[in-house]
């Protein structure tokens, strides 16, 4: 494996292997004094060091693992088995009628009286965490988020999304000085939305926009380490799993269009919207119970989700390139979270963000950076003889 040069070295290698902020102080940085532990600068580094861009979580330190807790590692949950067969449909004794029980929730999965609580390692929730503080401000930048599709309001954008594109905005500009303002202000837009007085009659697709907006206003309170703000976001965390029930609730149908059945671009821009934003609801949600408490209560209802993990069908700009995308390429369409298929027919380059947190979350890092190295030799091997080809002719 490729080792990366010195001069990209600034962290000692017990603060690389804990993901922390290393002071880089000379014989021994401030962790390493503070730990009494071996403090070392090597020349050289594995690759796999570099994956995740150090983390300032300093409240990871106190972080202990549930004894009763099970290692999320990807598959299903027993009940999960019960509800869904392996290729995403439902079984034969699963009717419309049980969907509608209040023995299940929205998306069909049995709720058991206890919750199965689940692990994940800290790499791969380390990695999740990384892509989430950098989505608001790829929102402001390229007008796009992982769960929002730039089309989906092409007419006219709900107030609650302009509200926390406005809150990204000034958090893009926060410094230590204007930081009081920043949050004063990201504050108001977060409670006028958490406060809207017209709930009740919102639509589908107003309610998806509110559920989107809350997340980006969570990305940025949740992670950001300001005490008050990060206090604010977990009282807003029943609100938020409240709306996402909701909207599984009244989208039942839309939901389940996958690339095949859309009958229109706009109607699949639409369903996979749907589907993003829910999982993204239960994930973070998850993610921060592990952050908080070592475990989660969420891993079912995440390995429930579906959603379509190619690239260039999310990115299409248009009917006419999204019906070309559909004909030429594998939608990757990814049933109760299975990647099995994506792995085996697929390539980095056709996994978007979040298709990356989610192939990291349920098939490992380590995994994840040998499909990858892969995928990588394949395609220039592809080009290599391209270019061959080229040259004969």
């Amino acid at each position: 494996m490729p080792v990366a040069p010195l001069s990209k070295r600034k962290s000692c290698s017990e603060c690389v292997k804990a993901k922390r902020k290393c002071g880089m102080e000379v014989p021994r940085c401030s962790r390493c004094t503070k730990k009494n532990i071996t403090c070392a600068y090597p020349s050289k580094i594995m690759a796999q060091e570099l994956a995740i861009p150090e983390l300032d979580f300093p409240w990871l330190d106190d972080l202990f693992r549930d004894p009763d807790a099970l290692p999320w590692e990807g598959a299903l949950q027993p009940q999960l088995e019960v509800a869904f067969a392996p290729s995403g449909h439902y079984p034969a004794s699963f009717t419309s009628d049980a969907l509608h029980s209040s023995a299940f929730s929205p998306l069909g999965v049995e709720i058991d009286k206890v919750p199965c609580r689940s692990t994940l390692a800290r790499t791969e929730m380390e990695a999740a965490l990384h892509r989430f503080k950098t989505w608001p401000e790829k929102w402001v930048k390229e007008g796009k988020a992982p769960f929002i599709h730039p089309r989906l309001y092409a007419n006219e954008m709900p107030k609650a999304l302009q509200d926390a594109y406005a809150a990204c905005a000034i958090y893009s500009t926060k410094t230590d000085q204007n930081a009081f303002v920043a949050f004063t202000v990201i504050e108001s837009k977060a409670n006028e939305l958490l406060r809207s007085p017209d709930q009740e009659s919102w639509t589908s697709l107003e309610l998806l926009a509110a559920v989107q907006a809350l997340l980006i206003f969570q990305f940025i309170r949740l992670f950001d380490g300001d005490i008050r703000q990060r206090a604010q976001a977990e009282s807003a965390e029943t609100v938020l799993e409240a709306w996402t029930n909701q909207l599984n609730s009244i989208t039942t149908t839309e939901r389940k269009y996958t690339t095949d059945t859309a009958p229109s671009w706009r109607s699949w821009i639409f369903s996979e919207s749907l589907r993003r934003t829910s999982t993204m609801s239960f994930l973070l949600s998850g993610i921060y119970s592990l952050v908080k408490k070592g475990y989660c209560t969420l891993g079912q209802q995440v390995s429930a989700h579906s959603f379509t993990a190619q690239r260039k069908l999310w990115d299409a700009t248009g009917p006419l390139e999204w019906d070309r995308v559909k004909a030429n390429h594998d939608p990757f369409w990814t049933p109760c979270m299975n990647f099995d298929h994506v792995i085996r027919r697929g390539n980095g380059d056709e996994l978007d963000d979040f298709g990356m947190v989610m192939l990291i979350t349920y098939k490992g890092q380590d995994t994840v950076d040998h499909w990858l190295s892969i995928s990588r030799e394949t395609s220039i091997a592809a080009l290599d003889l391209h270019e061959s080809l080229l040259n004969i002719v």
